[in-house]
């Protein structure tokens, strides 16, 4: 058993998967991601909502939501903003 094992009260504990933690995967995430345009970014935000709600953990992902809106400019506050009506959010 380790720390992270005891940290399941934090905000992302549903969204935590082991397979995620480890470091080469984190990489290859950001080295994905990072290829991706905004449009491409927010159809993979619309996906990861879909699957959300289907696993019954909105309020996690409005959560999450909701911290990463400061730190995105107008522009993408909107693009965000339609997909989650698009997707009854």
């Amino acid at each position: 058993m380790d720390l992270k094992s005891f940290s399941n009260t934090e905000p992302y504990a549903p969204y935590r998967d082991e397979g995620i933690l480890k470091e080469s995967d984190v990489k290859d995430a950001i080295n994905e991601y990072s290829k991706m345009s905004n449009d491409q970014l927010m159809m993979e935000l619309a996906k990861q909502i879909g699957m959300q709600k289907e696993k019954g953990q909105a309020n996690s992902m409005l959560e999450t939501i909701e911290r990463i809106k400061p730190f995105l400019n107008e522009e993408q506050r909107s693009k965000m903003e339609n997909i989650l009506k698009q997707v009854n959010f």
